[in-house]
């Protein structure tokens, strides 16, 4: 029901020759479904991994993508006094330890299809403080893409005005003010 929703919103003129790429396995489902239903015949994943804080494991201080860009959130590490040694150990492990076993388990160890010159599609299932939809649209960039859309049903609407300003086209089910889980919205739309 939600992705249904959500494709109603895509204007298949502007995606038609889009790479679809789901951020994180999450989100493959959703990915899926839209490509299916525009018949467009490429995809992949964009793993991307949050990095935590060693003082409150619930909080995220940077992410990480599988082109190892990043994205700190420099506000949280200087409030936990967190050093930069730390923050870039921890983004070398999470690498290491989570990305590449993504990378291995559903792509055989093979580097994400080329991005560079080709019009992306990313898929999230919500996005609520942006850091790892941030982290995708920085990879995004990094690799040259000519243009960025993005399809997310639940998003925040701090989030969605910020990644608004930075790519070519949203695609936004609900924006929230008080943004709660993106399960929560999940289950009230499927009700």
């Amino acid at each position: 029901m939600v992705a249904k929703k959500l494709i109603e919103l895509i204007d298949f003129e502007t995606v038609a020759d889009a790479l679809v790429l789901s951020i994180g396995k999450n989100s493959m489902d959703l990915a899926r479904e839209i490509a299916l239903n525009f018949g467009m015949l490429e995809g992949d994943f964009l793993f991307i991994e949050e990095v935590k804080s060693p003082v409150n494991k619930e909080t995220s201080l940077a992410a990480i993508s599988e082109t190892e860009d990043y994205i700190l959130i420099e506000e949280l590490i200087e409030s936990f006094e967190i050093t930069n040694t730390y923050i870039f150990n921890e983004c070398e492990r999470v690498y290491n330890e989570q990305i590449l076993k993504d990378i291995y388990q559903f792509r055989g160890g093979e580097s994400i299809i080329s991005l560079e010159d080709r019009d992306v599609l990313l898929v999230d299932r919500g996005a609520s403080t942006g850091l790892t939809l941030l982290c995708a649209i920085k990879s995004c960039v990094s690799s040259n893409v000519r243009s960025i859309n993005v399809a997310v049903p639940f998003i925040a609407k701090e989030t969605a005005e910020m990644v608004s300003k930075l790519v070519d086209k949203t695609y936004f089910l609900k924006e929230i003010e008080d943004y709660i889980s993106t399960d929560y919205y999940y289950n009230k739309e499927n009700e």
